[in-house]
C-alpha cells in the first residue's frame, strides 16, 4: 500500500466543517453510542433520532436486530428515506453467524447504495446471537468503529448496559454518548420509555416554560469529559436533547415574531 503524505496547508484547507446528525451530540462520519439499562427502551430514541435524519434528507439504514419496534405496526413512524433491515437466517441449516450477516448487510449498502449513515440496534442482541469473538459487545463494537472508519460512515450504536469495564469500553470507542435514565414508575406508559431526570424540581418546570434562555446556554448542557489536549465528548441524556430542542425552537418563534 502507498501512504499518502500532504503539506498541512493542503491538509487544512480541505478540513470541511463539522455536520451534527442530531443536536450537537452525533457528528457526521463518527460513531455514536446510545446506551441504558436493559429494561429501558432505547429503541424508540434510537428511531427517534433515525427519522429526525431522514426527513432531513439523508438515507439511513436501521439494522432492526434488536426486533423491539413491532408496537410500531401500522402507525405512520416510517420515511422513505429511512430503510430498514433485519437480520435473518436462511434457514434452520444456515451456519452463518449472526454478526457476520450484519456486517455483511452494511458491507452491501455501502457499495450499492448512497446509503452512509445508519443505526445498529441493538449490538448487545447481535452479540448474545453470535459466537467465538462476535459474542463478545466490546468486540463486535471495534468492529463497527472500524468499518465507520474505513467508510466515512454515520453510525449509531445502541447497546445495554453491562459491566463496568464493558461500559467504559464502549465509550472509549464512541465518539459521543447519549444516556437513557431508569424511568420513573409514573413514566412506565409512556410512548418513549425514556425517563426524566429524577433530579428535576419545580424550579426547571418553570423555566422550561418561562422565555428560552440565549443559545449560548445550551452549550451548558454538554459535559467534557476528555483530557486536556483531546477534543471534548459530547455526553447528553435523552432529556436533555429535547430539552434544548424546546428551547431552540421558542427562540427561533421568538426572533421570527419581532422581526
Amino acid at each position: 500500500m502507498d501512504h499518502k503524505f500532504i503539506s498541512s496547508t493542503k491538509f487544512f484547507s480541505e478540513v470541511t466543517k463539522t455536520v451534527y446528525l442530531y443536536g450537537k451530540v452525533w457528528r457526521e462520519a463518527t460513531t455514536a453510542l446510545i446506551h441504558g439499562p436493559r429494561a429501558v427502551d432505547k429503541s424508540a430514541g434510537a428511531l427517534d433520532i433515525a427519522l429526525d435524519i431522514a426527513r432531513g434528507g439523508r438515507e439511513v439504514l436501521y439494522v432492526n436486530a434488536g426486533d423491539r419496534l413491532g408496537r410500531l405496526a401500522g402507525s405512520d413512524a416510517g420515511h422513505e428515506n429511512l430503510y430498514m433491515f433485519t437480520p435473518e437466517f436462511e434457514s434452520i441449516d444456515d451456519t452463518s453467524d449472526y454478526a457476520d450477516l450484519v456486517f455483511e448487510a452494511i458491507e452491501q449498502a455501502v457499495r450499492t447504495t448512497s446509503i452512509r449513515t445508519f443505526v445498529i440496534d441493538s449490538v448487545s442482541r447481535i452479540a448474545a446471537l453470535s459466537f467465538g469473538r462476535n459474542a463478545s459487545v466490546a468486540y463486535l463494537m471495534k468492529r463497527l468503529v472500524a468499518l465507520q472508519v474505513k467508510g466515512r460512515l454515520s453510525v449509531l450504536v445502541v447497546a445495554d448496559d453491562a459491566t463496568k469495564s464493558v461500559n467504559n469500553a464502549l465509550a472509549a470507542l464512541a465518539a459521543s454518548e447519549i444516556a437513557v435514565n431508569e424511568p420513573e414508575r409514573s413514566d412506565i406508559s409512556d410512548k418513549s420509555g425514556f425517563s426524566e431526570k429524577s433530579e428535576r424540581s419545580e424550579k426547571s418546570e418553570k423555566s422550561e416554560k418561562s422565555e428560552p434562555a440565549d443559545l449560548s446556554e445550551l452549550s451548558k448542557l454538554f459535559k467534557k469529559s476528555e483530557p486536556a489536549g483531546q477534543p471534548a465528548r459530547k455526553t447528553m441524556s435523552i432529556r436533555q436533547l429535547r430539552d434544548m430542542e424546546r428551547r431552540q425552537a421558542k427562540l427561533m418563534r421568538k426572533n421570527m415574531t419581532q422581526k
